[in-house]
């Protein structure tokens, strides 16, 4: 499969069906996130090739600025530095692409309002943040695809700085490496490694035809309409 035909297919079933494929591959819980990542609200839904991002604990002290002028710079700068990847991600390769972001356990809020609609402009599927979000009402207003470990109101600044771009990750306890798939739904996130995508894909369409076809049932005997959650594998 191109990458294209590779995650329009794994885009027909849910977390759980990836989820029971990999158990039936033995990778039993080999890329289930921890339950402390979760959406910044419900129904947010999307996969993607992951683009990691590493950050650093700052090191060096914080300004003590005397103006608001040099506070505008001095926060400028600092965003240049941490914000960096931004700059990697364009309107040419932005499809099908899923952020992820490690903060090495550093609370500061990566992900705002602002960088939201950014990135959304740019045309990514969504962001994983091991770390925090933050501007959470105007988030959600916005419907900005974004999964995070931490709520917070403080920012990055001061906090982290640059590490490194397209490298191995972690986040909620599951090592992602550039090109991983990235899946997220309600229930949670879960990373596929890219070697096994193809074969994962094989049982997820057992375990979700299975499932259609009880709860079709289910819908009968319950009088229930048919809904699209009876009709995901359509073409």
């Amino acid at each position: 499969m191109t990458k294209k035909e590779l995650i329009t297919e794994i885009r027909k079933y849910r977390c759980s069906d990836l989820s029971d494929a990999m158990d039936a591959l033995g990778l039993v819980d080999k890329g289930t996130m921890a339950e402390t990542m979760r959406p910044i609200r419900p129904g947010i839904e999307f996969k993607g090739y992951a683009h990691t991002v590493k950050l650093l604990p700052r090191q060096s002290a914080v300004t003590r600025c005397t103006s608001v002028d040099e506070w505008r710079q001095v926060l400028a700068e600092g965003c240049d530095n941490i914000y960096n990847f931004v700059d990697t991600v364009t309107e040419e390769n932005a499809a099908d692409m899923v952020i992820c972001i490690d903060m090495a356990g550093v609370r500061g809020g990566v992900w705002g309002s602002e960088i939201a609609m950014t990135m959304m402009e740019k045309g990514i599927e969504g962001a994983v943040i091991e770390g925090g979000c933050r501007d959470s009402y105007e988030a959600n207003l916005e419907n900005a695809p974004v999964f995070c470990t931490k709520r917070t109101f403080t920012h990055a600044y001061g906090r982290v700085e640059r590490g490194a771009i397209g490298v191995p990750v972690e986040c909620a306890g599951v090592t992602v490496k550039p090109g991983d798939i990235i899946c997220a739904d309600d229930d949670g996130v879960l990373v596929i490694p890219i070697e096994y995508a193809e074969e994962v894909i094989q049982y997820a369409r057992v375990q979700l035809e299975d499932d259609i076809a009880v709860r079709s049932q289910h819908y009968e005997n319950l009088g229930y309409e048919p809904d699209a959650t009876l009709e995901r594998l359509k073409e």
